[in-house]
This record gives C-alpha cells, structure tokens and sequence, in this order.
C-alpha cells in the first residue's frame, strides 16, 4: 500500500510541479510506473500466497480458495493427524489421513514456541527430503497457526494424534495407532509381544534395479513385510542442517535416524508384501520401537536363495 501511495504522489508531482525540465518531468513519470508496477505485482504475489485458507467448523476442516472449498476432515468421520518433516527445514508437511482420503497442509515450524515445539515432537515423523523441499515455496500456515490446527483437532479427536490411516497397493485399508496395526484383515496387538525388524532389499524389473525399504512384523504366527521405495535422500548434506535441528522436534527427528537404519536382506516372499505409502513406513517404525513389548530382532541366519522374484507385490 506504501508503494501505491508513493508512485501516485510520484506521478502527481511530475504533473503538477511548475516549470520543471521537460526530461525531469519524464524521468519522474518513469520512476513513478516503475513503482506502481512493482507495487502490483507484490499484490498479485500476496494474493497467490494469501488466496486459499484453512477454516476450522464445526464440523471440521476445510480449505478454501477462489477455487472453491474442498473438506480436510470430518470431525465425525475417523481421522488422524501427523507432522512429515526434516533437519533444519522450516517446513513440514501436516498430513491429515482418513480410511479413504489423505490431506497435507504446508506449515512452518520455525520460530515456534517451546509449547508448540512439544506438540510438533509428539506427532513429528522423520520425512525424506524431495518430500519436504518440494512444498517450500507453497504458502504455508505459521507455526503458531499450525499447532492451533492440531490443538483444534485434538479437542475432537485426542487419540488422532500420531494416528495414520492408508491403504496398500491393492486398496486394502491400514491403521495404525499407539494400540493396534491393522492391516486387511489381519490384526497386530501393539500391548502384546511381537517380534518387528527393519530391512532393505533389491529387486530387479526387467532391465531396471530398484532399492525398497521394509519393516517386517510377526505375532502369534501372522507375518507381514510392509514395503515402499527407499527415498533418495533423508539426511541434508548442509553442514549446519543437525544444528538447526534443535529442540524436542529436533531430537525427535534425530531418534528415527536410528530406526531407519537396517541391513540388506534376500527379497521377502510376496505373499507376505503389503505396500505402503513412503513418508509413513517411518511413523509404523516409530510406533513399534515405543510398543512396550515389541522386540526389535537381528537379521536372521541365511537362508537358501528363494524362488526368483520379479515384483514387488
């Protein structure tokens, strides 16, 4: 608006100031567009940047935008909310996931409160970095707006914090709470004993190689390998990226490093492969390390080679 004031006031004085030199007189008038044009487009860019919201109701959330409104979440409808993010970056990602829909919203964690940086630690999942870096010139909710989202969703739901629901490859539906794992049909009590291990392995498609992640899983005779690609880059090569990492969110973060380490196995059989979505293979980890009584297992002896695979479900 200070730029609008000032080019009219520009242009003005270039008309209306007495006896001023023809070329002066034009050299003001230039000056004067220059600053009414850079003034618009800022306009135009904060439009961009301000043009779609985030709106809390009753009944849940919404995004809105000259777009039109698209639902988030419903608050009578089950949901779950978790924060997808990386060292040192100021965004995240907040990712609202239903059994048939998953909703990210770009927020920023810098400069947030020690209260907010408590909050974002108990949802915060460690998130590959194209994931995180490709959101950072989206228009993102503030720190503090952000944790007012979750704060709100919690009133509605408190079991929805670290909550995930997906889907395998197949459309099967996945839940995961601080309880229970379910997948399809099969159940995994998270308050029992189960023995859990993660792993990575290769597999070749025709003349193509490619790298996967897994956590393999088994309780009381039932057996899953939950499979997705491995990101390309996790950790930022930017020296001062784990500095940046402070905080209870940052040591949050640190922690997964650990989990997301694993060694190279044989391909798992397929019928035991369930596909999952990437950024959340971490959250499933995170969730089975602070099971009470789940054991994280060493690799086992070798086997014999398995029957040729050439897929990974």
């Amino acid at each position: 608006m200070t730029r609008v004031v000032a080019g009219a006031l520009l242009l003005a004085s270039a008309a209306a100031v007495p006896g001023l030199p023809l070329a002066l007189r034009l050299a003001v008038g230039v000056v004067a567009i220059a600053v009414l044009s850079f003034a618009a487009r800022r306009r135009q860019e904060t439009l961009r940047a301000t043009g779609a919201s985030i709106v809390a109701e009753p009944t849940g959330l919404s995004r809105t935008s000259a777009e039109g409104t698209k639902p988030i979440v419903d608050w009578t409808a089950p949901f779950g909310v978790t924060l997808l993010a990386s060292y040192g970056r100021p965004h995240g990602l907040l990712a609202f996931t239903t059994p048939t829909q998953t909703r990210y919203i770009p927020a920023r964690i810098d400069g947030r409160s020690e209260a907010d940086d408590e909050l974002f630690a108990r949802i915060a999942v460690l998130a590959d970095l194209d994931l995180v870096d490709g959101i950072t010139h989206d228009a993102a909710l503030t720190a503090d707006d952000a944790a007012a989202v979750v704060r709100h969703a919690e009133e509605h739901d408190r079991a929805s914090l670290g909550r995930v629901y997906l889907s395998d490859g197949r459309g099967a539906p996945i839940a995961l709470d601080r309880a229970t794992l379910s997948i399809a049909s099969r159940t995994f009590d998270l308050t029992s004993h189960l023995e859990w291990r993660a792993l990575m392995f290769h597999e070749s498609t025709g003349q193509a190689a490619a790298l996967y992640q897994a956590t393999w899983i088994r309780q009381n005779g039932a057996e899953v390998v939950l499979v997705a690609p491995m990101p390309a880059s996790i950790v930022p090569r930017e020296p001062n990226a784990h500095r940046e990492a402070s905080g209870r969110l940052g040591r949050a973060l640190t922690r997964d490093l650990r989990l997301l380490q694993s060694p190279a196995e044989p391909p798992p059989a397929r019928d035991v492969r369930v596909a999952i979505d990437r950024p959340f293979m971490m959250a499933v980890r995170r969730v089975l390390d602070e099971a009470p009584l789940a054991s994280r297992v060493a690799l086992p002896a070798p086997r014999e080679a398995a029957a040729q695979r050439d897929s990974i479900i």
